[in-house]
């Protein structure tokens, strides 16, 4: 009965340990600090605030479309990477549209960049 009490006591602690450690909302930004973030990073790429906000319009337009693309559990890995990179070159012709070409490629190869940090391809280490 000792041991049951002891181990029960040690999970509890190890439990409440890792719950505090935690960051509030399970390390989600709010929305408020999630668009600041996002401007900051548009603007060190050298968009003005008229840019910034036309390019989070449209990332913000296209990213329900993703979400539903991914959460399709009846497509293939292949099929949502093809729909996916659809997605992608639309809303590389919008920004085209409302970018200077050379801000629009800076955007893009930003949102490229966090694609593969998101699907994991940031990663390092090697093949054990």
């Amino acid at each position: 009965m000792k041991k049951v009490l002891s181990l029960l006591t040690i999970l509890f602690f190890a439990g409440a340990t890792h719950v505090i450690a935690q960051p509030p909302g399970g390390g989600q930004m709010d929305p408020a600090q999630r668009l600041a973030m996002m401007k900051e990073r548009y603007k060190s790429l050298g968009l003005n605030d008229v840019q910034v906000d036309s390019v989070i319009a449209i990332t913000n337009d296209f990213r329900p479309k993703q979400m539903e693309v991914f959460r399709d559990q009846n497509l293939s890995q292949e099929d949502k990477m093809s729909k996916m990179k659809e997605l992608a070159t639309a809303r590389d012709k919008r920004l085209d549209a409302a970018l200077p070409k050379d801000l629009a490629q800076k955007v893009k190869d930003a949102l490229a960049q966090q694609a593969q940090r998101m699907q994991g391809g940031g990663r390092q280490g090697g093949n054990n």
